[in-house]
């Protein structure tokens, strides 16, 4: 039975609490109102974890008008902030004035004596990058005053900045408070608990980031970090990073797609021998090499996206951060006592954990295997309508026949690929739960994996098919060109999915809000308040930088399997990425809650994706180069020579190229650190400085000589020789 009486209200402090947060709610947690009782004992355990609670009704009402459900705004004192942030150690900016005078100045020991530790002099640091005091973070300490007096203050003067006070809350409720939100969620105690948006940090950050007025590079990183956190953050810092080397490959690409078709137009035009000379060149000379110039590229971004994602790390003090374990509350398992320190732990027995992985690889294959059969069967159609009976689907267009065959065949397949996306999307997460992993980390790597693998054969299989396949399986390309066709093809679909991508984007946020509050609203609803409002808008989870990441790992691969069939492909990415930007920019900071910040020290398991798919592009480029684009063909005739073997030519040629460029791609990530020399310098400085500062640690060469060492100095003898009896 609903109750409808008032919940008293949790004692909250009037004046301001933190001069950085002031009097602003930083989270909420959302409860079905059923069971005021139960809710109070849950309330009890976040104000006993030292958090100030506000409790309010719902205006969303039943058609009793009883409110569906009861909000609770929590923050915390300054004090309160602080002692979280100590207990787990939260890294901390350092001023770099106020520690650089510290190290000039030094610091007093407990015996009293004194030691400088200033770093470097105008000759040693003139070359460096940085100052020996910039980007050094240390730990939450509250052991010294000097030392609190070093951390960096925010803008507005505030001891810490708004992500941080989300963490050290959300800190407090779950490991203070021991509020397990996904256990609570999942059994229904809760709705949700979330961060609330700042009003004035995200309009501030909506004027600089959902703007048309700067490019790729110039995005605001580090307030999008200040205030949505570094796994977010880093995300963007991504997109920019390849949008910015898209650009690159995107005018080369503009430059040889325009010198192919002026020349292939004039030869067209006049069919003169200059004419078709300087077209053989371009075949000849050009395709391959543009081919080895975007396996170089991909190499380079790779090369380079490592080492600026640990400037970012560096930049934001997250280079040593390690998540830790966090164990699911989804996990099920029986009790049973710890084989390490006799715990009580949930036992998931290992036969029934491979039983049900060994199932859900089975579905995912079997996916797998439907979309492959479709792929053939779409050809098959392709086949019938263009080949077989090209009359069926004919129009007629100022007195010509079209036949719409073929894009009638490319429609289904976009059909097709749309279909089986959602189908696994579905299925993916239940498949994932299925197999009862322990741990998030895990859980997230295991639906990393078997997502990119189905997403790679869904995506790809129709391309692949054209470029490799379709010519050896009797099927016809058009004209007789499978290069041409796979252009097409490329164009068709890529092209579709950057429009349905964004329009899907723009639209999906604000089709969940509408029916969640749809759920809701089943009578009255008056003015909603700003944190009712947040509440039925989209969640932007790991799912959601799931999803952004998968969409950027696919892109990456339609702009560098194929490219060289259509090198207008990395000018397109560009100019969606361009837009791409401000739409999940303009998503993330109106259709969506705010994330609960998460620290990163890099982008993971993606790095692993791209390395894969770098090696995939050269061999895709190579095979469409030597085999679809028929090179040796094109060889031969061009230097006059009819009697060389066109097969052996071709193998020779792949194997070649392919190998070639491994090997370049090897030596240059071996020349290229993923730490840049001055991030490796900056970050022995922090551990000196820590050591310092913190632990108080006295250099070597700066002992205090007192008078007792000087007596004991005075008690040492030289004899004239050693007077030891020998052996």
């Amino acid at each position: 039975m609903q109750v409808k009486t008032q919940l008293m209200q949790a004692p909250s402090s009037s004046h301001r609490l933190d001069v950085d947060g002031g009097d602003e709610w930083a989270f909420v947690v959302v409860f079905p109102n059923k069971d005021p009782a139960h809710i109070k004992k849950l309330l009890v355990r976040l104000q006993k974890a030292g958090l100030e609670l506000k409790l309010f009704y719902s205006k969303t009402t039943t058609p009793d008008g009883v409110p569906t459900m009861i909000f609770c705004k929590v923050r915390a004192k300054l004090k309160a902030l602080e002692a979280e942030a100590a207990r787990i150690n939260l890294p901390m900016l350092m001023d770099e004035t106020k520690l650089a005078a510290l190290a000039k100045r030094g610091i007093q020991h407990d015996d009293g004596s004194w030691s400088s530790f200033e770093i470097g002099d105008a000759i040693t640091l003139s070359r460096d990058r940085l100052t020996p005091y910039e980007y050094i973070y240390m730990k939450y300490d509250v052991k010294y005053d000097e030392v609190r007096d070093l951390y960096a203050k925010t803008p507005a003067g505030g001891v810490f900045s708004s992500v941080q006070r989300m963490e050290l809350i959300e800190s407090m409720i779950t490991n203070v408070a021991h509020f397990d939100v996904d256990k609570l969620k999942a059994d229904g105690e809760i709705l949700d608990c979330f961060p609330l948006h700042s009003d004035d940090e995200l309009r501030a950050l909506q004027r600089k980031w959902v703007a048309w007025d700067y490019m790729p590079w110039s995005q605001p990183i580090h307030d999008v970090k200040n205030y949505f956190g570094t796994k977010v953050a880093l995300y963007f810092a991504y997109l920019g990073y390849y949008t910015s080397f898209l650009f690159v490959s995107g005018v080369v690409g503009l430059g040889v797609f325009c010198l192919d078709m002026g020349l292939r137009q004039r030869y067209e035009a006049t069919a003169s021998d200059a004419s078709a000379s300087a077209n053989y060149v371009v075949q000849v000379y050009t395709v391959p090499a543009f081919g080895v110039f975007m396996a170089v590229w991909a190499t380079l971004f790779l090369e380079g996206w490592k080492r600026r994602s640990a400037v970012y790390a560096m930049h934001w003090g997250t280079t040593h951060h390690s998540e830790a374990e966090q164990p699911r509350p989804q996990f099920k398992g029986d009790l049973a006592k710890s084989p390490i320190n006799g715990a009580d732990i949930k036992f998931f027995h290992e036969t029934e954990r491979l039983k049900r992985r060994v199932l859900s690889w089975l579905v995912l294959f079997g996916l797998i295997g439907v979309v492959l059969v479709l792929t053939g069967l779409i050809f098959y159609l392709r086949y019938y309508l263009v080949h077989l009976n090209p009359d069926i689907f004919v129009v007629h267009v100022h007195g010509r026949d079209v036949r719409l065959g073929g894009a009638l065949a490319s429609t289904v397949n976009l059909l097709q690929i749309f279909i089986m996306y959602r189908i696994y999307d579905g299925l993916s997460l239940r498949m994932n739960d299925y197999e009862n992993h322990a741990t998030e980390s895990s859980y997230e790597a295991n639906y990393i994996l078997k997502a990119i693998i189905f997403h790679f054969v869904n995506a790809y299989a129709a391309l692949i098919y054209v470029a490799s396949v379709k010519e050896h399986v009797g099927d016809q390309c058009i004209d007789g060109d499978c290069f041409n066709e796979l252009r097409y093809s490329l164009i068709v679909i890529y092209g579709s999915q950057i429009v349905i991508g964004n329009i899907k984007e723009i639209l999906v946020p604000r089709f969940w809000a509408w029916l969640a509050k749809r759920k809701q609203q089943t009578g009255n609803v008056a003015a909603l308040s700003p944190a009712e409002r947040q509440f039925f808008k989209s969640h932007y989870g790991w799912k959601g930088t799931f999803d952004d990441f998968l969409e950027m790992i696919l892109q990456f691969g339609y702009s560098t399997f194929f490219v060289v069939s259509f090198p207008l492909t990395p000018l397109l990415s560009f100019i969606n990425n361009v837009i791409e930007i401000r739409i999940d920019g303009y998503r993330l900071t109106a259709d969506c809650r705010r994330p609960r910040p998460r620290s990163a020290a890099s982008i993971g398991l993606w790095v692993e994706v791209l390395e894969v798919f770098v090696t995939i592009a050269i061999v895709t480029n190579a095979w469409v180069i030597f085999y679809t684009h028929k090179y040796g063909n094109e060889l031969i005739e061009y230097l006059e020579q009819q009697d060389m073997d066109v097969p052996l030519l071709d193998l020779g040629l792949f194997v070649g190229f392919v190998t070639v460029v491994l090997l370049f791609r090897a030596l240059v990530a071996a020349c290229i650190d993923d730490v840049p020399a001055y991030v490796t310098r900056q970050l022995a400085r922090q551990a000196f400085l820590t050591s310092m500062v913190l632990h108080r640690v006295k250099p070597d060469d700066d002992e205090a000589y007192t008078v007792a060492d000087d007596r004991i100095a005075a008690g040492m003898k030289i004899a004239p020789t050693d007077d030891d009896p020998p052996f």
